[in-house]
């Protein structure tokens, strides 16, 4: 999905990701829901990346830097010609 949106140009902050995992040998979704919701490093990364998105987000709007307007890209932004 990073990928995705990023191809319409959204941005992102450093290190958008947080994850967790007890590998495949481990794959009980009860348990792993369990873990995820006690996990205090999981909440700790989810509150700094918030933060990260915030920060982003007040930078970009002190800077006043959207485009004006967004070019196409690929085959499908040319003209057609006739």
């Amino acid at each position: 999905m990073l990928g995705f949106f990023a191809e319409l140009g959204f941005i992102f902050p450093q290190f958008p990701y947080i994850a967790h995992s007890r590998g495949w040998s481990h794959e009980d979704m009860e348990r792993n829901v369990e873990i995820v919701r006690a996990s205090k490093e999981l909440a700790e990364g989810a509150a700094m990346l918030t933060k990260r998105c915030l920060d982003l987000a007040g930078h970009l709007i002190t800077r006043d830097e959207a485009p004006a307007s967004i070019e196409r890209g690929g085959r499908k932004a040319r003209a057609i010609q006739t």
